[in-house]
């Protein structure tokens, strides 16, 4: 489960030891441990740099671990968003205001966005 949390991390690029355990809320020697082993199963590199005046390991998917995405969805902080509400957020937005407002058919709430 570690494993995947941290493979799902690192989907969007190259990330330090520290950035992925305040991602994942892990505790950064799981977060150590569990990279060490993903290395040794060649799933990801590590590379040492420098940050401040101490070192640290920044770690990347190598290229055919890394999944494709979907054109319309961005990811923001590992979770895929669907323009600036997630497609969950807009369906409660739309039973909300049907339950509202009634039926209508002008002021439907949907994924549109006209800013």
């Amino acid at each position: 489960m570690t494993q995947a949390q941290i493979i799902k991390a690192l989907q969007n690029g190259p990330l330090t030891s520290h950035e992925v355990a305040n991602l994942t809320g892990m505790p950064q020697a799981t977060v150590l441990s569990t990279a060490k082993q993903l290395r040794s199963q060649g799933k990801l590199t590590t590379e040492q740099v420098k940050v401040g005046r101490h070192w640290v390991a920044q770690y990347t998917l190598v290229d055919n671990k890394i999944e494709k995405q979907d054109s319309n969805v961005k990811i923001i902080c590992g979770i895929k968003t669907y323009g600036i509400f997630t497609k969950a957020e807009y369906a409660v937005m739309k039973q909300q205001a049907t339950r509202l407002y009634g039926k209508q058919g002008k002021k439907e709430i949907t994924n549109n966005q006209f800013i």
